[in-house]
């Protein structure tokens, strides 16, 4: 399958989002979560917008695939350079931890904590 699971989440909770006018939190946990945040944040003109090295343009878009898991690039884990991000990714803990904590700060607040890797 070309797209993952991740992707498929972020998409689907934007819907419900849209429809329902819903605050909702989402946290990429570990394995290889970055590439469905940035690639929604990238469409979506907020990369762009905090790194406008990185236009949404044709030699924008090069530039954004070629920093991706590259030494001196950005990580292949949500990291606190990705826009909207309020952990660092890659640990089930942190994301779980994170995940509760919101949701018992913010009852009205829904949280998706997506775990796992490919």
């Amino acid at each position: 399958m070309a797209l993952r699971q991740d992707s498929f989440i972020y998409v689907h909770l934007n819907r419900l989002i849209k429809q329902h006018n819903l605050d909702v939190l989402y946290i990429a946990g570990p394995g290889h979560g970055a590439p469905g945040v940035l690639a929604n944040t990238y469409l979506e003109g907020i990369y762009s917008e905090l790194y406008p090295d990185v236009s949404q343009d044709e030699m924008g878009m090069k530039r954004f695939f070629k920093q991706f898991s590259f030494p001196g690039g950005i990580p292949s884990h949500v990291a606190a350079e990705t826009p909207g991000s309020i952990h660092e990714g890659g640990e089930l803990g942190y994301s779980l931890a994170h995940a509760f904590g919101a949701a018992f700060d913010n009852p009205d607040l829904l949280v998706a904590c997506v775990v796992g890797d490919e």
